[in-house]
């Protein structure tokens, strides 16, 4: 059976403490402008991808990557550590597709946080 939800870390991350962080969302909304905001935060900084997050609550869509690869709707954890402190960031391809799904989902990623 297929989970619900689906969170991989990616191997290179390892589970150090954080310091004081903050949580930033940049899902696809309104003119997409927290998406857009929080990936440039993401490239200029060079946060690394710590994780990947698929949800049968997303859309059933597949998405289309750089090199012409089709693979699963997912959202994604980037963190940036500095000496005051952490960035985590969500970035992704789609909110929930349900109001149940963005329940859901939110408590995921409060306790990712």
């Amino acid at each position: 059976m297929i989970e619900d939800i689906s969170v991989r870390y990616l191997d290179r991350f390892s589970k150090k403490p954080l310091n004081d962080p903050v949580f930033i969302e940049g899902l696809p909304g309104i003119g997409q402008v927290g998406k857009l905001v929080a990936e440039y935060m993401i490239h200029v900084l060079g946060a690394e991808k710590i994780a990947e997050i698929n949800s049968l609550y997303f859309p059933p869509q597949v998405m289309l990557d750089e090199t012409g690869t089709v693979r699963l709707a997912r959202n994604e954890l980037y963190l940036y550590q500095s000496e005051k402190r952490d960035l985590v960031f969500l970035v992704g391809d789609h909110q929930s597709a349900s109001g149940e799904g963005h329940y859901i989902l939110a408590d995921c990623y409060c306790d990712l946080a």
